[in-house]
């Protein structure tokens, strides 16, 4: 992954920060945990818009389905405790598929 931090900055930071020389050995360790930290804040980042993308098609999908049950009802009103379980059946579908991308 590559690292915005040029080594002499990060030394330099260190030595204006405590006063003293950083080993080398040091400078590495603080490096590696920054990579760490940002490659930890990249995959949130991804997360954070996989959920958003599935959140946004779930959405979509339970606005069509809600459709469809207004349109079936206009038609045929008689079935309307069967839409009403078919579109919760799949809207709890859909929500659980959405809390599960955020856990993942």
């Amino acid at each position: 992954m590559p690292n915005s931090l040029s080594r002499r900055p990060l030394g330099d930071a260190f030595d204006r920060a405590s006063g003293r020389t950083v080993s080398p050995r040091l400078e590495r360790t603080v490096r590696h945990e920054v990579d760490l930290v940002h490659g930890r804040a990249v995959v949130q980042a991804a997360r954070t818009r996989a959920v958003e993308y599935v959140t946004h098609s779930a959405l979509r999908a339970i606005e069509g389905l809600t459709e469809m049950e207004t349109l079936a009802l206009q038609r045929a009103p008689l079935g309307d405790a069967r839409y009403k379980a078919i579109v919760d059946t799949a809207t709890g579908a859909l929500a659980r598929i959405v809390a599960e991308t955020g856990q993942a």
